[in-house]
């Protein structure tokens, strides 16, 4: 049975262009092996000719996926960082007379007694391996996902983000456990209207919650600058081109998501910026350079009333605090631009309540001003040591309400690993400084805290 069974196959190969040459007499043999990117994606996307090798300048995330390999040691060896180099535990099938010409190329190939449901056709010409399309085994094909595209994530300078709403297959916690594509992905095809296909690495493009997929392009390659991307003239291609179908390729099987299309708008070579100014002043400089001649310009800024002409952004009445202009193409061909800006106040906008423990407008101020103060609330000092209060590492101290959590704490780590630290280790006094965006003066004052 299992020598039939080779047999179709082997006819089956025959047939697809570029597939395994083996005649209707040879058996195939199967096993798993370690190919580079390259070898990977051949005859499944439209080109490998870039595509090399994932060089990362930080060593923290070596060991983030099962099935990658790379010439990662220690932190001692690789100081400034590692290569990931290709993908492992690929199931390839190779034409049983090339089955030894091909152990001699591939030190990595071990044979395995069944036929795999998935696997990537592999052929010895001219003393050379030659990989051709995978024969996927397509577990879902999935049609009412949602796609969103973003353009300036911190992973890279365009990132898709793949929403499931019927199903549950694409990791996006942390842990493995309940989901069919995770941590040991072995690679990404993302595909447009126009027939382009990318293939996507690890770390540079798939991580570990692997519904989002990001990458950066020459134009921009701003974002995500601990990365060097190898494979930029085939990403530079996805500019102005509409994601149609994304498949997700496991060891054993592909997960495949068709959408009605996201177009991903095109990136250039311009700048915006939006200076800092007091609130009470109602205007500030802006500049924008570098736009493409049918750029159709409208200006934006979220929780302010204001208009931008001539240079110059005006507003009639504004709260103090971190802002971010966004410069959009009208017409939607063109990737937006935006700019942080802060506006400005010296006015002391809370005082401490120690019944009520918390931060209270002051007798001349207002509540408005103090939710601003909150919402931008940038460090705590207690005792003269610092704590963010915003951002990745953040320790709420005081909440958005203005109350001060006896029992804050600082969370070190992750999972297993994480640990707890108090901020207010005993009972006693302490003093704290709040600091927030756009205000000059800090909050000071003393809490107690009981038993």
């Amino acid at each position: 049975m299992k020598k039939l069974l080779s047999l179709i196959l082997a006819l089956a190969l025959i047939a697809a262009p570029g597939a395994v040459s083996a005649s209707a007499e040879e058996e195939l043999v199967y096993g798993t092996a370690t190919l580079t990117y390259a070898e990977f994606y051949a005859g499944d996307v439209s080109s490998t000719d870039s595509i090399d090798a994932v060089t990362s300048a930080t060593t923290g995330k070596s060991g983030t996926f099962a099935n990658t390999v790379s010439d990662f040691v220690d932190e001692e060896t690789n100081p400034d960082g590692y290569h990931i180099t290709g993908v492992a535990n690929v199931n390839v099938a190779v034409a049983a007379a090339d089955a030894e010409a091909y152990k001699a190329i591939n030190d990595t190939f071990v044979e395995v007694e069944e036929a795999p449901a998935q696997y990537k056709p592999v052929a010895i010409e001219d003393g050379e391996a030659v990989y051709s399309a995978t024969v996927f085994n397509v577990a879902d094909t999935v049609t009412d996902a949602e796609i969103e595209v973003v353009t300036d994530s911190h992973w890279g300078d365009y990132q898709i983000n793949i929403i499931e709403t019927g199903t549950q297959h694409i990791r996006n916690t942390r842990e493995d456990e309940g989901f069919d594509i995770g941590s040991g992905i072995l690679g990404i095809i993302v595909e447009t209207e126009s027939g382009l296909k990318v293939g996507m690495e690890h770390l540079q493009s798939i991580w570990v919650q692997p519904w989002e997929i990001s990458w950066n392009v020459s134009v921009d390659n701003t974002h995500n600058e601990e990365l060097i991307y190898d494979n930029l003239p085939e990403l530079d291609k996805l500019m102005g081109e509409t994601v149609t179908c994304v498949t997700f390729i496991n060891a054993d099987d592909a997960y495949v998501y068709e959408f009605d299309g996201a177009y991903l708008p095109v990136k250039f070579e311009g700048s915006l910026s939006a200076e800092d100014a007091e609130a009470a002043g109602g205007v500030t400089a802006v500049a924008a350079e570098g736009l493409p001649e049918e750029y159709a310009a409208e200006y934006s800024v979220e929780g302010l009333d204001g208009a931008v002409a001539d240079g110059e952004l005006t507003w009639t009445e504004a709260l103090p605090g971190g802002y971010t202009l966004v410069l959009s193409d009208a017409e939607g061909v063109y990737a937006p631009m935006s700019a942080d800006f802060v506006l400005t106040t010296d006015a002391v906008p809370a005082v401490y309540d120690a019944e009520a423990n918390a931060l209270v407008p002051t007798e001349d101020g207002d509540q408005a001003l103090l939710d601003a103060f909150l919402a931008n609330l940038s460090s705590v000092s207690v005792n003269g040591k610092d704590y963010a209060a915003s951002g990745r590492g953040a320790v709420v101290i005081v909440n958005t309400e203005g109350e001060i959590d006896p029992e804050a704490a600082a969370v070190h780590g992750r999972g297993e690993d994480a640990s707890s630290e108090p901020v207010f280790t005993e009972a006693g006094s302490y003093d704290l400084v709040v600091t927030a965006v756009g205000f000059d003066q800090p909050v000071s004052f003393t809490v107690e805290i009981a038993e």
